[in-house]
């Protein structure tokens, strides 16, 4: 008998929920098949077997369960699993993690169940079940819960919503919107109710780093990978993540998330301990992440340690971006488009140079604007300087 663990999908969330099996209860399952799907606040994920087994479920589906639990067994045979089931051991097992199975009846359907952070909405909010009933969902997300608070709806107003969607006019064109988006919207809400976030930006001179790259197999974005990496024990809270009771635990080194968006969805797989490992590899890495990304069929410890987090907004023409401070992280750092920048030199003729624009946006709980300007000055003096690049190249 193996236990079917349910992995960490991500290192932002505790737990998700079992949206359904796709398999029966005591089908048998061949290694690496799917057997059910599960909802990160991130997105929608498929459960496969790690070996080849006759699958008995411990959860029921709508369940919400932790990371590196047990949601299922294999057993190697029918019969294996019959004599579980005849053993004492079977009944001490719930079928519900953390009392999240489904509700019982009540004459307005059964009671949905609840994420972890749309129950916690839900309690400081007042939001009562009958609300949430009203909304025809078997799972409600923060984001569901935080549009009842947003308009301010009574449980009355919450049915009329739900009803009148349904009545909605034939002519109207309605997008539902999909699964991956809606757990974007939960992080997107969560973040914003929670985190009370600020933001500082610098200009970045790019001559020097155009000069000592030359023909060199390494970008933009992977040297400020590396200037990021290098700050690492000057700037521990940055790498940071807060805990209970106004507490952060240190990262014991610097693993860069970088953000990978090929037009399959927003991926945030991690480069581990990038300040010690050379440019050439990040490369590597990153250009497997954006294959991976391409084939949706990432490593499950590709996202495993973040410390810190580099978004990329380098397209063309976009000279400044803000995004949200992820939950678990003190800060996310940015990196824009290049361009070119009209300057004067000392004697006053104008020359033009190459720039771009690094930011931060940062939990002002844990962060200060005095050190935001002190980590993008550190940051920029590393991108600027020809022995600093070569340093981190080399």
């Amino acid at each position: 008998m193996r236990e079917l663990l349910l992995p960490k999908f991500n290192n932002n969330d505790e737990g998700c929920v079992l949206v359904g099996w796709t398999v029966d209860d005591g089908a048998a399952v061949s290694a690496d098949a799917v057997v059910a799907e599960v909802e990160t606040a991130k997105a929608l994920e498929e459960l496969v077997a790690d070996a080849d087994g006759v699958l008995h479920r411990l959860v029921e589906a709508g369940a919400h369960c932790a990371f590196g639990r047990p949601v299922g067994l294999l057993f190697d045979s029918r019969q294996e699993r019959d004599d579980y089931l005849a053993s004492p051991a079977a009944a001490a097992v719930t079928t519900a993690p953390e009392g999240q199975g489904q509700g019982e009846d009540h004459d307005g359907g059964p009671d949905p169940v609840l994420s972890d952070a749309a129950r916690t909405l839900a309690q400081d909010h007042g939001i009562r079940t009958e609300q949430l009933r009203a909304l025809g969902k078997r799972v409600v997300k923060a984001s569901d819960v935080q549009r009842l608070i947003d308009q301010g709806l009574t449980d009355q107003g919450a049915a009329a919503v739900a009803a009148g969607a349904s009545a909605a006019s034939e002519d109207a064109a309605v997008v539902r919107l999909s699964a991956r988006q809606r757990a974007v919207a939960a992080v997107v809400s969560e973040a914003h109710r929670t985190i009370p976030a600020a933001f500082a930006a610098i200009a970045v001179d790019l001559t020097a780093f155009r000069a000592a790259r030359g023909g060199a197999p390494y970008g933009l974005v992977e040297l400020l990978v590396k200037a990021i990496a290098a700050r690492h024990a000057d700037f521990p809270l940055f790498f940071a993540t807060p805990g209970a009771d106004h507490t952060l635990t240190l990262a014991p080194a610097a693993n860069v998330g970088v953000t990978v968006d090929v037009g399959t969805g927003l991926f945030i797989p991690v480069l581990k301990d990038a300040a010690r490992r050379p440019i050439g590899d990040l490369t590597d890495d990153l250009m497997d992440f954006r294959v991976s990304a391409l084939r949706q069929n990432f490593r499950e410890d590709a996202f495993a340690d973040e410390a810190i987090t580099l978004s990329l907004h380098n397209e063309p023409d976009i000279i400044l971006a803000a995004p949200i401070v992820h939950p678990g992280r003190t800060c996310v750092v940015t990196l824009c488009a290049e361009r070119s920048e009209v300057a004067l030199a000392e004697d006053g003729t104008p020359f033009t140079r190459p720039v771009t624009t690094v930011a931060v946006t940062y939990d002002h709980r844990y962060l200060n604007g005095r050190d935001a300007v002190r980590f993008l000055t550190a940051v920029k003096q590393d991108l600027e300087t020809a022995d600093a690049i070569a340093r981190l190249a080399g």
